[in-house]
C-alpha cells in the first residue's frame, strides 16, 4: 500500500493526531490506532489535539481542530492524522472542505487504518 509522505524540513515526517472526545471518555483505542500507524509510517507524532467540541460544532467552527490546521500552515507538520472521516465530519461536504484547507496549507488528512 502507498502512503502520501507529508512535507519535512528536518528528520522524519511530522504529524497532527486530532480526536475526537465523545461521552467525557478519552479516545484511548484511537489514540493507540493513531499511535500504532504513525509509527509504521514512521512518522513522528508533532502534536496530540483531542477535541471536546467535535459533535457539537462544524469543523471551522472548532478551534482545537484550527489549531491541528495552524500547525500545518506553520509548516510544523505535514498531516492531520485520524481515526475516521467522521472525526472531522461525517457530513461528506463539510469533510471535503476541510479538507481543501488541509491542502491549501500543502497537507493532507490522512486516515489510520488497522494493520
Amino acid at each position: 500500500m502507498s502512503c502520501p509522505t507529508p512535507p519535512q524540513a528536518f528528520g522524519r515526517p511530522q504529524v497532527v493526531v486530532y480526536l475526537a472526545k465523545s461521552n467525557s471518555r478519552f479516545p484511548k483505542r484511537e489514540l493507540r490506532l493513531c499511535e500504532a500507524y504513525a509509527h509504521a509510517f514512521r512518522w513522528d507524532i508533532s502534536l496530540i489535539v483531542v477535541d471536546d467540541e467535535a459533535d457539537l460544532k462544524s469543523p471551522e467552527r472548532r478551534p482545537m481542530l484550527q489549531a491541528a490546521l495552524q500547525r500545518l500552515l506553520d509548516r510544523r507538520a505535514g498531516a492531520i492524522l485520524v481515526p475516521s472521516r467522521a472525526t472531522i465530519s461525517a457530513i461528506d461536504g463539510e469533510f471535503n472542505e476541510f479538507a481543501s484547507c488541509v491542502e491549501k496549507a500543502s497537507g493532507f488528512i490522512q486516515v489510520a487504518t488497522r494493520r
